[in-house]
């Protein structure tokens, strides 16, 4: 997704959570200029930044912006805008049945985040609902959605189940007539990516006052660093994964001692630091001075904070370059023993590809272990020496 620097530049402008001044007369300067309009439209819906794009546009200068532009942007602004506020329903309805059958419930992303990072819960875009619980609540959290006309995204049978529960992260739910997406975790991220959030997060939780409702929270601290992992998850290819980050932070006041000590124990420290240099260099979002040395001091987190600015407008399907999407993320962990346990769990840890080349009775599963690095060698090294 190539463009010129002004697109860009107004993109990134347009994409701020906060619209200050200094920000408005940048967004009405380059407004002057030519701009691609059709692939500003493709930018904005591609990166999920649309509804913040609207707003800032109208708030800013709407009058130089063309007329069918402005519509159709106030159209995906309003759809969106619906449909987030159904979701909110919905997910106080979800909580509220959590909480009567005595499940501790925290939502995070999807409408609280858009509260918390952007004053309005119209203002970003999402399309589920994700609540974290307690390992242990995993199941009787299932059995409330099902009896709520939920069904299962993947059908799972007992056995399987139970070995899901144990690596992964999430039980993702459906249901149709309204179509909603619910996501049960009881994890930030899978096993695989090696980032454990410490079990004192349930003892540092806070809460907040959502469409007058009194609802758990995580504190900005952890949410912070949740955030950052979420975006290394997702090779923080999308301007939203940024502007979220940026958002919470300028929006909020960050205890920066809290966020380094849990960065540091968990071993995010470099991840940390590639996410607030991506909200700083593009969408100029300040940090205390102390934060500022740390970061100037990660070398390879500015290589990597600059590689992946240059990958941001640069069509690619990400998803088919599997094994540099892994070299990559093992890169943003400065710790040893976490890129050494990665890349195992890499080369061992069966994923759906593997189950769907063979299909083995529960008896056999272990040999998955074995099929999948043979599958890994002949996708990423046999098959690249035959071409």
């Amino acid at each position: 997704m190539i463009r010129t620097h002004n697109e860009i530049r107004l993109l990134l402008a347009c994409s701020r959570p906060q619209m200050e001044s200094e920000n408005a007369d940048r967004i009405c300067r380059l407004l002057q200029e030519e701009m691609d309009w059709n692939w500003m439209l493709k930018a904005a819906y591609f990166h999920g930044v649309w509804p913040i794009m609207y707003h800032n546009l109208k708030a800013a200068c709407p009058d130089a912006v063309p007329q069918d532009i402005l519509l159709n942007l106030q159209k995906g602004y309003l759809a969106g805008a619906m449909r987030n506020l159904m979701l909110s329903r919905e997910l106080l309805r979800i909580t509220e049945d959590f909480k009567e059958h005595g499940i501790e419930a925290v939502p995070f992303k999807g409408p609280t985040l858009a509260q918390a990072a952007y004053g309005d819960i119209t203002l970003r875009s999402f399309s589920d609902l994700d609540v974290m619980v307690c390992k242990q609540n995993v199941l009787q959290a299932r059995d409330i959605l099902l009896s709520a006309g939920y069904r299962p995204e993947i059908p799972m049978t007992y056995s399987q189940e139970a070995k899901y529960l144990k690596t992964g992260c999430e039980y993702n739910f459906d249901r149709q007539s309204p179509n909603i997406h619910v996501e049960i975790h009881w994890r930030f991220l899978p096993m695989g990516y090696c980032v454990s959030f410490d079990e004192g997060i349930w003892s540092r939780l806070e809460t907040m006052t959502f469409e007058e409702t009194t609802i758990c929270s995580f504190s900005l601290e952890d949410l912070v660093l949740a955030l950052c992992a979420h975006a290394m998850k997702h090779q923080w290819a999308k301007i939203k994964l940024v502007s979220d980050i940026a958002g919470l932070i300028g929006r909020n006041q960050i205890n920066w001692e809290r966020v380094n000590i849990g960065a540091a124990d968990m071993g995010l420290k470099r991840i940390l630091h590639i996410s607030l240099l991506l909200a700083h260099d593009l969408l100029d979002v300040g940090f205390p001075e102390q934060i500022f040395y740390e970061i100037g001091g990660d070398i390879t987190a500015r290589k990597l904070a600059s590689h992946l600015t240059g990958m941001l407008f640069v069509e690619a399907d990400r998803q088919k370059r599997i094994f540099d999407n892994n070299m990559l993320r093992m890169r943003t962990r400065e710790r040893l023993k976490d890129r050494s346990r990665f890349l195992f769990l890499i080369i061992t840890k069966p994923t759906q590809a593997d189950y769907d080349m063979i299909h083995l009775p529960d008896s056999l599963y272990p040999l998955y272990r074995i099929i999948r690095p043979v599958r890994l060698f002949y996708q990423y090294g046999l098959k690249r020496k035959l071409i």
